[in-house]
């Protein structure tokens, strides 16, 4: 699915549909703020993983996200004048915060352009990157992530559509096929055969309740409402057009 030039979508809520029989009929009146998004990046170990492109001609800035979250802007960016994906985000340091840059290394323009599985793994005080499943970097964390990263908001196209400094803004023209946060995992076997099980497997593992969001783009509503794949209803939604500057 393309994500358009400053359309982001977000991760937020936990929608309602006890009362539908048909999903279908989901409307922007049934859903709460789900605060297992809040402390997400807080466990002690967990995962962020996504198969994306963004082709040459794809709208975007110079440095933008494929995934982040505003503040003090942390996820996945894409910087457009030499090929390179890395992990950016901010800890607090013995009183102070820190800017940190993890690059996720041998990934370049041509993977980027073709389509790429890039995967974040937090163990403990470690953060690992995966290209396609393979280590390529690894980084302590060398303090805690600020608290900034306490809301529940992730978005998908940007790091923060209502950033002041539109240089912090980081939009850009995306195309995702697969995208999941789950919780107190590490293991890199068991997030690939997330990406790769089918819904039976995936059921039956005993991981599939630290799945917070799965997202494999195939069921998508008459309003553009990306259905989640995992247990729960943690539904993906484009940005309101009043949180965007």
């Amino acid at each position: 699915m393309k994500i358009n030039y400053r359309e982001p979508y977000w991760i937020k809520f936990e929608w309602d549909v006890k009362e539908h029989t048909d999903n279908q009929f989901v409307t922007n009146y049934n859903k709460h703020t789900n605060n297992e998004f809040v402390d997400f990046f807080h466990n002690k170990s967990f995962v962020i993983s996504c198969n994306f492109k963004i082709e040459k001609e794809y709208k975007k800035d110079e440095i933008s996200m494929v995934y982040g979250k505003p503040g003090k802007p942390m996820g996945l960016t894409y910087n457009a004048s030499n090929g390179i994906c890395a992990f950016e985000y901010w800890v607090t340091n013995k009183g102070n915060d820190e800017f940190k840059y993890f690059h996720v290394k041998n990934v370049g323009f041509e993977d980027v352009e073709n389509g790429v599985t890039i995967t974040i793994i937090k163990k403990k005080n470690m953060l690992f990157a995966y290209k396609n499943f393979k280590e390529v970097n690894k980084m302590e964390i060398e303090g805690d992530f600020v608290e900034d990263y306490k809301i529940p908001e992730l978005f998908l196209g940007c790091a923060s559509p209502q950033a002041w400094e539109e240089k912090h803004r980081y939009f850009c023209e995306v195309d995702y096929n697969f995208f999941t946060m789950v919780k107190n995992l590490s293991n890199i076997e068991e997030v690939k055969l997330i990406h790769n099980s089918e819904n039976e497997k995936l059921i039956n593992s005993n991981y599939y309740s630290n799945i917070l969001c799965l997202y494999n783009f195939k069921t998508i509503n008459n309003i553009g409402i990306v259905y989640d794949d995992s247990k729960n209803t943690n539904f993906l939604e484009r940005v309101p057009n009043e949180f965007i500057l």
